[in-house]
């Protein structure tokens, strides 16, 4: 019985991350501007609900998410004063450079957040959704209203919480207080990739994403197992990160692919 006191007490401490990764709170919508802007709105649009691809100027930031403007040649004096009003509503910007030259400099100082637009090729939509997925802070909450950034949210997800789980792998060599986290960090990781699907009852996800908490937790010791097993032939701080963040990573990755068989 002593033995799943840790277990229970993990169950118990994931409860406000399931309600946080269930969230249900509204987000604005994805505006874009300049040249080609209907175009690539129609591109972003698809299978999205009405309204949250928008196109318009900087009259029309006010609630958005998040910003993405075309370019064409050096940024204008107008493409200036837009990410300046968007970083003032502390709106992110995402900025798509339409044909670069050879000797074009990156507009870095405008945005961290720039794709490039070869001539003739289109708009490389699946770079901008992964811009945009960097870009806002609520990634997942708008991937539901805007399906076509749902890859690039998902893999955003696993692999930020891969990392997290290698460098907790690290510490965890030196504090058993870090394991748990690990667990922590792999739960909120489903409930995004969970968040990612509209759900129509809230009580009916929560209770899925219960029943695989607790699958995480009792995964949880079964990993600590195999990284104990593994500092036999490496360094204990190498072990850990290693085991953490594969198993992370194939956690994610299953969940990914057999998510639509959940209810």
């Amino acid at each position: 019985m002593r033995s799943l006191i840790p277990a229970i007490r993990e169950v118990r401490s994931v409860a406000g991350v399931l309600r946080d990764g269930l969230d249900s709170t509204p987000v604005g919508p994805v505006l874009v501007s300049g040249m080609l802007a209907e175009q690539l709105a129609r591109l972003l649009a698809d299978g999205s609900e009405p309204g949250a691809v928008i196109t318009g100027d900087v009259s029309r930031l006010p609630g958005s998410s998040v910003v993405v403007h075309i370019v064409a040649g050096d940024p204008s004096s107008g493409d200036e004063d837009l990410v300046r009003s968007a970083d003032r509503a502390d709106i992110p910007v995402v900025l798509v450079q339409l044909w670069p030259q050879v000797d074009w400099t990156p507009p870095f100082l405008l945005t961290p957040f720039v794709v490039e637009c070869s001539a003739g090729a289109g708009f490389p939509v699946p770079d901008i959704a992964g811009r945009i997925a960097q870009a806002v802070e609520r990634p997942a909450a708008l991937a539901r209203r805007v399906p076509v950034l749902k890859d690039s949210v998902a893999g955003r997800v696993v692999g930020s919480t891969a990392v997290r789980a290698a460098i907790l792998g690290t510490v965890g060599a030196r504090s058993r207080a870090a394991r748990p986290v690990i667990t922590l960090e792999q739960v909120r990781m489903l409930a995004e990739l969970r968040g990612l699907e509209e759900a129509a009852d809230d009580r009916e996800s929560f209770a899925v994403l219960g029943g695989m908490a607790a699958s995480v937790v009792a995964l949880g010791f079964v990993l600590r197992g195999v990284a104990r097993n593994a500092q036999r032939a490496l360094p204990g701080p190498i072990a850990n990160a290693t085991v953490a963040a594969a198993g992370t990573w194939i956690l994610g990755e299953a969940f990914r692919r057999l998510e639509h068989r959940l209810p």
